[in-house]
């Protein structure tokens, strides 16, 4: 199981159908179905783990950051006037939820003068 990366393997016996459903849900969104299922285990246990993310970067329509738990930089972009994963290829993921945090918090300085 698994190499020196980090990185572990793990195989899943999970029902045809449900198989085919993230298949679908992989193409529809550009992403291999290992990283869907690891991107949505992950926003599972979101509520489980503490300081998960940290911001590593942000620039006007861009941000990224750091997801622990997936051990990775997450692009964040603003696309179509909403934060979108460039990950997970979603608008509604937890890197988004994390970067409107990030966001609102920058406008709140800003306003301040800060």
């Amino acid at each position: 199981m698994g190499g020196g990366s980090g990185y572990v393997t793990i195989k899943l016996r999970l029902p045809s159908i449900l198989v085919e459903k993230l298949e679908r849900v992989a193409r529809r969104r550009g992403v291999r179905r290992g990283r869907l299922i690891a991107s949505l285990l992950a926003d599972w246990i979101e509520d489980y783990i503490e300081d998960r993310f940290e911001p590593f970067s942000t620039r006007d329509n861009r941000i990224n950051i750091v997801d622990k738990l997936l051990g990775e930089i997450i692009p964040v972009t603003i696309m179509k006037g909403e934060l979108y994963c460039e990950y997970c290829k979603s608008f509604t993921c937890g890197h988004t939820r994390y970067a409107k945090k990030i966001y609102a918090r920058k406008k709140l300085m800003a306003k301040r003068g800060f």
